[in-house]
C-alpha cells in the first residue's frame, strides 16, 4: 500500500494557502505525504511562486475542468455586479484518488468541484473536513440559496476549519470538532517596518482593498472631514486598493479632502507592504466581511487596528483597547472618537507591540502546524485498523 495521505482539494490559489499548506506538510512525519489537487489551468492574480506550496513530502496534481458562466442576479447589493465562475465536477479527482492510502481529505467550501471529494469521503469511510468562512452568525450576508446549499452539504462534514470566527457554528447547526485558521499572512514576511517619523509629521490612517462602496470609504471620509474640524493635529488618510476612483474623487472634492487623502492605486508584493507598513493606524470601515484578511496583514505589520464590527476579522484580531478599537462605520460619532484617540502616539506605541504579537499568533506557517495536529489527533489517529503514526493497516 502506498504512503498514508492526506487529500487537500482546493480550486482557488492565494498567498494564505501557500504557507498554511507547507507548514502541514511539514509537520507530518514520514512517511505521511499531502496531495493537493487543483484545476488545471486554474489562474491566480499573485505570481505562481508566491501561491505554490514546496514541500518534500507534498504532492501537487492538476486535474481538467470546465467552468460555468452565470450572473449574480441573487447577489447582496453590497457586492459588485458580475458573473460567477462555477467550476464543474470531474471525474479525474477521482482516478487520483483511488489508487492512493488516503486517511483524510480536506475540502475548502462546498463548490461543484470539492463536494465529489466530499462524496468520496463518505463513500470510502474518510474522514471529511471542510475549510469554509460560512456561518450562522454571517450566512445573512449570502443568499437564501447559498445558505441551503451549505446547511445540505454541511450534514456530511466530519470537522470544520473555521476560515472566519463565524464558521465555528455552520450552518447545517451540527455540532463538531472545529479548528481556527482565520485567513491569514506568513508573519516571516509581514514584518513591521522601522519607525523615523519625528512629532512633527502627520498622523497616517491607511486602508487596504478595493475601492467599492462595500467597504465603507464614503464613511471615512466623512468622519476625516469631521475630525479635521474638531482637531489641530495634523493627519493623512492613504487609500491603498484598485477600482474606480471616480466615485471617491468627487467625494474628495465635496468635503474639500484633496490634500488630506492620498490614492496610490494598485499595490501589490514589496510595494503594497511599504505603503501599508509606514502608515500609523490600519483602518477598515467596511460595512461588510465575511472575515478581511487585510486586517491580519496590518496586525503582522505591527499597526494599530480600527476595524469595523461587521468584519469577522474585529472578533479574531482585536484586543479592545489593546491592540486597537472596534467600532460601528455608521455611527459617525464613535468613528471619529477613535481616530481622535489614535492620534496619541503613547496610545499607539504599546498597541503596535500587541498587534504584533496577535498576527504572529494568527500566522499561517503557525496554523498549518496545529492544523496537521488537530487532524491527527482528532480524524486520523481514531481510524480503525491502523498505526496512530504511519497510518497503515
Amino acid at each position: 500500500m502506498s504512503e498514508p495521505t492526506v487529500a487537500i482539494i482546493n480550486k482557488a490559489k492565494s498567498t494564505f494557502w501557500r504557507p498554511l499548506y507547507e507548514a502541514f506538510a511539514k509537520a507530518q512525519p514520514e512517511p505521511w505525504k499531502t496531495l493537493l489537487i487543483w484545476p488545471e489551468s486554474l489562474v491566480s492574480e499573485h505570481p505562481a511562486e508566491s501561491v505554490t506550496p514546496r514541500a518534500a513530502n507534498l504532492e501537487i496534481q492538476m486535474v481538467p475542468f470546465r467552468t460555468l458562466s452565470i450572473p449574480i442576479w441573487w447577489r447582496n447589493r453590497l457586492y459588485q455586479a458580475g458573473s460567477w465562475q462555477i467550476s464543474l465536477p470531474t471525474a479525474a479527482q477521482w482516478w487520483i484518488l483511488k489508487p492512493r492510502n488516503i486517511r483524510a481529505i480536506l475540502i475548502h467550501e462546498y463548490s461543484l468541484y470539492t463536494v465529489q471529494a466530499l462524496i468520496y469521503a463518505k463513500l470510502h469511510r474518510i474522514p471529511a473536513i471542510v475549510s469554509s468562512d460560512l456561518g450562522c452568525r454571517n450566512g445573512h450576508y449570502f443568499s437564501w440559496l447559498t445558505r441551503l446549499w451549505h446547511s445540505l452539504w454541511g450534514r456530511l462534514a466530519d470537522g470544520i476549519v473555521a476560515c472566519s470566527p463565524a464558521a465555528h457554528q455552520p450552518l447545517s447547526k451540527r455540532a463538531i470538532s472545529t479548528f481556527s485558521a482565520y485567513h491569514a499572512v506568513d508573519s516571516r514576511i509581514y514584518l513591521p517596518r522601522e519607525r523615523a517619523n519625528s512629532a512633527a509629521d502627520p498622523v497616517v490612517f491607511a486602508y487596504l482593498g478595493q475601492l467599492i462602496p462595500r467597504k465603507g470609504l464614503d464613511l471615512l471620509l466623512r468622519a476625516t472631514a469631521r475630525l479635521r474640524a474638531e482637531i489641530s493635529g495634523e493627519f493623512r488618510v492613504r487609500l491603498i486598493g484598485g477600482g474606480d476612483q471616480t466615485w471617491l474623487r468627487q467625494l474628495l472634492a465635496k468635503l474639500g479632502l484633496e490634500s488630506h487623502v492620498e490614492l496610490t492605486g494598485f499595490l501589490s508584493g514589496a510595494a503594497m507592504r511599504e505603503a501599508l507598513g509606514t502608515a500609523d493606524v490600519f483602518v477598515l470601515p467596511t460595512r461588510q466581511d465575511t472575515y478581511a484578511a487585510v486586517v491580519h496583514e496590518a496586525a503582522c505589520l505591527g499597526l494599530p487596528l480600527l476595524v469595523s464590527q461587521h468584519a469577522g476579522a474585529a472578533e479574531a484580531l482585536v484586543e479592545e483597547g489593546r491592540n486597537g478599537f472596534v467600532f460601528d462605520p455608521n455611527n459617525l460619532e464613535q468613528f471619529v472618537d477613535r481616530m481622535s484617540r489614535l492620534m496619541s502616539v503613547a496610545t499607539r506605541e504599546p498597541m503596535r507591540r500587541a498587534s504584533r504579537r496577535i498576527g504572529e499568533s494568527h500566522s499561517a506557517h503557525e496554523r498549518g502546524k496545529a492544523l496537521w495536529e488537530w487532524m491527527h489527533a482528532r480524524f486520523i489517529a481514531a481510524l480503525p485498523c491502523s498505526d496512530p503514526i504511519t497510518g497503515r493497516a
